[in-house]
Protein backbone atom coordinates (compact mmCIF):
# COMPACT_ATOMS: atom_id res chain seq x y z
CA UNK A 1 0.00 0.00 0.00
CA UNK A 2 1.37 2.91 -1.05
CA UNK A 3 1.19 6.30 1.04
CA UNK A 4 0.19 9.57 -0.97
CA UNK A 5 0.98 12.69 0.88
CA UNK A 6 -0.88 15.53 1.31
CA UNK A 7 0.20 19.31 0.76
CA UNK A 8 -1.40 20.80 3.92
CA UNK A 9 -1.16 24.02 2.54
CA UNK A 10 -3.67 23.63 0.10
CA UNK A 11 -6.41 22.27 2.63
CA UNK A 12 -5.74 25.20 4.45
CA UNK A 13 -6.26 27.54 1.19
CA UNK A 14 -9.61 27.49 1.46
CA UNK A 15 -10.69 27.35 5.09
CA UNK A 16 -8.39 28.51 8.29
CA UNK A 17 -9.38 25.40 10.19
CA UNK A 18 -7.36 22.36 9.45
CA UNK A 19 -9.02 20.07 11.82
CA UNK A 20 -12.75 21.26 10.77
CA UNK A 21 -11.27 20.50 6.87
CA UNK A 22 -9.80 17.27 7.69
CA UNK A 23 -13.32 16.64 9.45
CA UNK A 24 -15.30 17.68 6.80
CA UNK A 25 -12.94 15.76 3.84
CA UNK A 26 -13.59 12.40 6.09
CA UNK A 27 -17.09 12.65 6.41
CA UNK A 28 -17.42 13.04 3.06
CA UNK A 29 -14.78 9.93 2.31
CA UNK A 30 -17.39 8.29 4.74
CA UNK A 31 -20.66 9.73 2.30
CA UNK A 32 -18.54 8.17 -1.22
CA UNK A 33 -18.11 4.87 0.73
CA UNK A 34 -21.47 4.15 1.57
CA UNK A 35 -22.64 5.02 -1.58
CA UNK A 36 -20.09 2.47 -2.98
CA UNK A 37 -21.34 -0.36 -0.35
CA UNK A 38 -24.48 0.21 -1.79
CA UNK A 39 -23.53 -0.10 -5.40
CA UNK A 40 -21.63 -3.09 -4.70
CA UNK A 41 -24.47 -4.93 -2.80
CA UNK A 42 -26.45 -3.85 -5.81
CA UNK A 43 -24.38 -5.82 -8.58
CA UNK A 44 -23.81 -8.79 -5.61
CA UNK A 45 -27.23 -9.01 -5.04
CA UNK A 46 -28.26 -11.71 -7.70
CA UNK A 47 -25.22 -13.67 -6.97
CA UNK A 48 -25.81 -13.80 -3.14
CA UNK A 49 -29.64 -15.06 -3.88
CA UNK A 50 -27.92 -17.88 -6.31
CA UNK A 51 -26.06 -18.84 -3.30
CA UNK A 52 -28.78 -19.11 -1.08
CA UNK A 53 -31.03 -20.10 -3.13
CA UNK A 54 -29.50 -23.06 -5.50
CA UNK A 55 -30.66 -24.68 -7.89
CA UNK A 56 -28.23 -27.59 -7.52
CA UNK A 57 -26.28 -28.68 -4.78
CA UNK A 58 -23.02 -27.65 -7.07
CA UNK A 59 -24.14 -24.34 -7.24
CA UNK A 60 -24.35 -23.59 -3.59
CA UNK A 61 -20.40 -23.75 -3.95
CA UNK A 62 -19.65 -22.34 -6.82
CA UNK A 63 -17.85 -19.30 -7.87
CA UNK A 64 -19.38 -16.54 -10.39
CA UNK A 65 -16.77 -15.07 -12.40
CA UNK A 66 -18.53 -12.64 -12.95
CA UNK A 67 -18.92 -11.90 -9.08
CA UNK A 68 -15.50 -11.78 -9.02
CA UNK A 69 -15.02 -9.45 -11.70
CA UNK A 70 -17.02 -7.20 -9.78
CA UNK A 71 -15.18 -7.53 -6.56
CA UNK A 72 -11.80 -6.91 -8.34
CA UNK A 73 -13.48 -3.82 -10.25
CA UNK A 74 -14.60 -2.33 -6.57
CA UNK A 75 -10.99 -2.98 -4.93
CA UNK A 76 -9.00 -1.00 -8.14
CA UNK A 77 -11.02 2.09 -7.51
CA UNK A 78 -9.27 4.54 -6.23
CA UNK A 79 -9.66 4.58 -2.39
CA UNK A 80 -12.31 6.83 -0.53
CA UNK A 81 -10.23 9.08 1.37
CA UNK A 82 -8.11 10.24 -1.76
CA UNK A 83 -11.40 10.71 -3.90
CA UNK A 84 -12.93 13.12 -1.32
CA UNK A 85 -9.75 14.87 -0.75
CA UNK A 86 -9.04 15.34 -4.48
CA UNK A 87 -12.43 16.36 -5.09
CA UNK A 88 -12.41 19.00 -1.82
CA UNK A 89 -8.83 20.73 -3.79
CA UNK A 90 -10.74 20.23 -7.28
CA UNK A 91 -13.80 22.01 -4.99
CA UNK A 92 -16.22 19.65 -5.87
CA UNK A 93 -17.61 20.27 -2.56
CA UNK A 94 -17.31 22.82 0.30
CA UNK A 95 -18.65 22.74 4.13
CA UNK A 96 -19.75 25.26 6.48
CA UNK A 97 -19.87 25.01 9.98
CA UNK A 98 -22.67 25.14 11.60
CA UNK A 99 -22.87 27.87 14.59
CA UNK A 100 -24.04 26.65 17.72
CA UNK A 101 -26.99 28.33 19.17
CA UNK A 102 -25.79 30.13 23.20
CA UNK A 103 -26.93 27.46 24.75
CA UNK A 104 -27.96 29.49 28.84
CA UNK A 105 -25.39 28.11 31.12
CA UNK A 106 -26.39 25.49 33.63
CA UNK A 107 -27.19 27.42 36.85
CA UNK A 108 -25.34 27.62 39.97
CA UNK A 109 -25.70 24.88 42.22
CA UNK A 110 -27.02 26.97 45.38
CA UNK A 111 -29.83 28.15 42.82
CA UNK A 112 -30.68 24.57 42.22
CA UNK A 113 -30.90 23.52 45.61
CA UNK A 114 -34.12 22.68 47.51
CA UNK A 115 -34.06 24.17 51.13
CA UNK A 116 -34.58 22.09 53.63
CA UNK A 117 -36.07 24.75 56.60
Amino acid sequence: MSVKPVDLNKLRASHENLYETVVAISKRAKEIHEEERAELEDKLLPYKEMIRNPASESESDKVFPEQVAISLEFEARQKTAQRAISEFLRQGFDYTLEEKADTPKAQDSEENEVDGD
